[in-house]
């Protein structure tokens, strides 16, 4: 049984051994992660409890395949932590007035929004090497201007013509799975 494994089987067979161990391993850096990107301590056990009980509810309701926990883990935990964020800024959590937040519902949303993240990249990884590369580049932030010094193309018509055609082949390989209706409509 290789790390993997031996820390999702923990999890769902609520072995205190291997929650102490994944305690012991990961809980420092998600801590450092948190603190550095405007998080207290109270919400470094929130972010990383609700990481664990993502885990364990998603491997529950279908066994996950992940290569490295620790990466699959700290991102969990990177983007429940940005959700939080998120509310925040919108003034859903409003740091001078305590506001109920029902767990299960703000979880279960990002549970949703978890599911929708996997099935696109699943989908990105079906793409040429020049689409992912031409989409990542852009979804990242960088501009027409930029992708055409980076990948070398012969003008910014072409890298839109080339970003137009990888969105609508994205589009296409997502569309045509029958999971997307489903999770279109959740």
């Amino acid at each position: 049984m290789d790390e993997t494994e031996k820390y999702l089987n923990g999890l769902i067979h609520n072995d205190r051994k291997v929650v102490a161990s994944i305690y012991q391993a990961f809980f420092p850096k998600v801590k450092s992660f948190v603190l550095n990107n405007k998080g207290k301590e109270e919400d470094v056990h929130d972010v990383f409890h609700d990481s664990l009980m993502y885990l364990i509810v998603k491997h529950k309701e279908s066994p996950l395949k992940i290569v490295s926990f620790e990466a699959y883990f700290f991102t969990i935990c990177k983007n429940i932590w940005r959700r939080i964020l998120k509310n925040k800024k919108k003034g859903v959590i409003n740091i001078d007035t305590i506001h109920y937040v029902d767990k299960e519902t703000d979880l279960g949303l990002f549970y949703l929004e978890q599911k929708r993240l996997e099935f696109y990249q699943e989908k990105f990884q079906l793409l040429s090497p020049n689409c992912k590369e031409v989409l990542g580049s852009y979804f990242n932030g960088m501009s027409y201007e930029e992708i055409l010094q980076e990948l070398k193309y012969t003008s910014i018509n072409t890298v839109r013509q080339r970003v137009f055609k990888c969105k609508a082949k994205i589009i296409q390989l997502i569309k045509e799975d029958r999971r997307y209706r489903k999770l279109k409509d959740e």
